[in-house]
């Protein structure tokens, strides 16, 4: 009989949605859901458009594409470089159904024999597929706390590969130009790869905030980017995302430096049969000048929600961090409460749905996330039910 990969059953707490899930089932009243991590505007329509006219010239003999590259088609790669970063050549940039994808297989690449650091709390993919792939005993957590402003500060210890990011998902901080200098010069040092995950990349709006790692020097030669057209164009129902593997990125094979560049690129042409072409061609028109301009109102609009939640929160004596460069609010619940009997008690009393942070690691517990992929209306609404209680919920 064949043996199953027993590392899957190394995964030691239950997924958290679910749960919610279960517990929305036995609510039986209208809520108001601050949870999602989900879209909540239509499809820009550009990009619908776009869409259309691409399926349209499916039906047309001239116009048949079958099989796309595994690779991504050259048209996307090349605005993606063009538009969104300097210095990287359309051919280091590969296309995929999502970042979350690519989050998941990276670690393919990648022997057991290395250490693997990320944060805590932080998004569970990173963990999990970790353990998946037999690094249970070979995982640093990086302890993100209001003592770090919950960003992830390098270890002491040596670690190869470390996943971090920025913006944050779930407490969405984001790393400063100074704080990933100090993780490339950690990276540099000890010889490892930093995975920067950058699915909300497109709501930074601080100075001090790069845009992409590879704005410092020294980043070409040990950071692998990935990132979304999920968060920044309303791809969640339509996947397309990318990564970026400069050339220059290399890992050790016995006396040898191989290109991960390479790699990758031999596991999309074994393991992928590529996006398909009209949501290329859609991701292309949400890079264009006009899906530009739809697409930043739309994320202005969670902005001024997230910033909503924020203020309001904070004026009430709260103690609340992110909101600012990404669409998530990190509450500290009052005192006397965990994350899930705060969790409870915002549904039982407001209707309200909210995301315990404990679900997001150890460091995580005490703490719920507020998402601003809301329309205004439901902001001020969950505001109205939260001041309502007019309780002292001040937890400091």
């Amino acid at each position: 009989m064949a043996e199953i990969n027993s590392d899957y059953f190394c995964i030691d707490r239950e997924y958290i949605f679910p749960i919610i899930e279960k517990k929305l089932a036995e609510h039986h009243r209208p809520t108001i859901n601050l949870g999602i991590g989900d879209i909540s505007l239509p499809l820009a329509p550009t990009i619908a458009h776009a869409i259309r006219n691409a399926v349209d010239e499916m039906t047309k003999g001239t116009g048949l594409h079958g099989y796309g590259p595994s690779l991504g088609y050259d048209f996307l790669r090349t605005q993606i470089a063009s538009e969104l970063y300097n210095g990287i050549e359309p051919d280091e940039i590969f296309i995929s159904e999502g970042a979350n994808t690519d989050l998941a297989n990276i670690l393919d690449l990648f022997s057991n024999d290395n250490r693997i650091a990320l944060p805590d709390p932080t998004y569970p993919v990173y963990l999990d597929s970790s353990i998946m792939a037999g690094y249970k005993d070979k995982i640093t957590l990086l302890p993100c706390t209001g003592e770090t402003n919950f960003l992830p500060m390098p270890p002491e210890q040596h670690c190869d590969i470390i996943f971090l990011c920025s913006p944050s998902n779930p407490t969405g901080q984001a790393l400063t130009r100074t704080q990933l200098a100090s993780w490339i010069s950690y990276a540099q040092e000890h010889h490892a790869i930093l995975i920067i995950d950058c699915a909300y990349r497109c709501f930074i709006r601080s100075e001090d905030v790069p845009q992409s790692i590879y704005e410092l020097p020294g980043a070409k030669e040990v950071a692998i980017e990935i990132n979304t057209f999920s968060k920044s164009a309303g791809f969640t129902g339509l996947r397309c995302g990318w990564s970026v593997f400069p050339k220059t990125v290399r890992a050790k094979l016995k006396e040898q430096n191989i290109s991960l560049h390479q790699m990758w690129k031999q596991r999309q042409n074994t393991k992928s049969n590529g996006v398909s072409y009209p949501i290329q061609r859609g991701a292309q028109a949400a890079l264009s000048k006009q899906g530009l301009v739809e697409t930043r109102a739309q994320i202005a609009q969670y902005q001024q929600s997230s910033e909503t939640l924020l203020n309001e929160l904070t004026a009430m004596g709260q103690r609340c961090f992110g909101g600012e460069n990404a669409p998530y609010v990190w509450w500290q619940v009052p005192q006397g409460h965990s994350s899930w009997s705060f969790f409870d008690y915002l549904l039982d009393q407001c209707n309200l749905i909210t995301i315990p942070g404990c679900g997001f690691g150890h460091q995580g517990e005490g703490y719920i996330r507020l998402s601003g992929f809301t329309k205004p209306e439901t902001t001020i609404k969950a505001l109205e039910a939260i001041k309502s209680l007019n309780l002292n919920l001040s937890s400091h």
